[in-house]
């Protein structure tokens, strides 16, 4: 009779193979469950800005867990920006602002070391969209603010910080025009570090009637609706910083965070 190799095949039963080993399942502490419930419900909408949390009972209540419980996912919540106290007892939630938000990112790329590079490239992005953006959604609130900056900046010739300061704000008036909250998020960092880290140009360079053209170049743009000539200014003046970072012998691959201290108030 001939062979049948199938049944030739070692019974499963009969391997040595030793079983399989799975690990021990882990499940977070209660108040971190409790606290992504409740956030996972702000995100999502279902508690919108502005209303009040219910109280630590009633939330004890619907999650089965203790009043301690509730506290420590609250405090999570709370450093996170999310609730805010409304009353002496109650919370309530509230957005983010965007100064908190966009500080721990400043902080977070300090300690990565982010270079003046590295942000340049990001600006040379996002200024340029902010210029082009800015035309269809100019109103008269901004457009008096933006005119308020231009004389402040070219009263500020003989002031190196008061000159940064205006600096400063008009990029920061021009992303506002927007009123794109993304391009806010995104750039607002990049306010907090690389623009207060520009100080030691405008002393050194003292760029101020250069500064001046851009500004008034890129305003007058965005007030007539041509979004092409305001990006295009807007490109020159970030190639402006670019180049003074340079002859002012900054070094320009080196992390910001290095000249970030020499730029953030009049007494530094």
């Amino acid at each position: 009779m001939p062979r049948n190799p199938l049944l030739e095949l070692p019974s499963p039963h009969m391997t040595s193979r030793a079983p399989a080993q799975f690990a021990t399942l882990k499940r977070p502490p209660a108040y971190l469950q409790v606290s992504e419930r409740i956030r996972a419900a702000i995100l999502g909408g279902q508690i919108p800005a502005g209303e009040l949390l219910p109280t630590e009972t009633e939330l004890a209540t619907q999650f089965g867990v203790t009043r301690s419980t509730v506290r420590e996912a609250i405090r999570l919540l709370e450093q996170g920006g999310l609730l805010g106290r409304a009353g002496r007892k109650r919370l309530a939630v509230r957005l983010p602002s965007l100064e908190s938000a966009s500080r721990s990112i400043s902080v977070a790329m300090q300690m990565h070391r982010v270079t003046f590079k590295d942000l340049w490239e990001i600006s040379m992005g996002l200024e340029p969209l902010a210029a082009r953006l800015a035309c269809a959604t100019l109103d008269a609130q901004y457009t008096a603010l933006l005119a308020a900056n231009l004389e402040r900046t070219r009263a500020a010739f003989d002031d190196d910080l008061e000159m940064l300061e205006a600096e400063i704000e008009f990029h920061d008036l021009v992303a506002r025009a927007t009123r794109n909250h993304a391009l806010l998020l995104a750039r607002e960092p990049l306010n907090l570090l690389f623009y207060p880290a520009y100080r030691p140009v405008i002393e050194r360079l003292k760029p101020g009637k250069r500064i001046l053209e851009s500004h008034q170049k890129i305003f007058e743009a965005i007030r007539r609706n041509d979004p092409d000539t305001a990006a295009e200014w807007a490109e020159k003046h970030m190639r402006d910083f670019r180049r003074g970072i340079l002859m002012a012998k900054l070094d320009f691959d080196g992390p910001v965070a290095a000249t970030y201290s020499e730029g953030t108030s009049r007494t530094a």
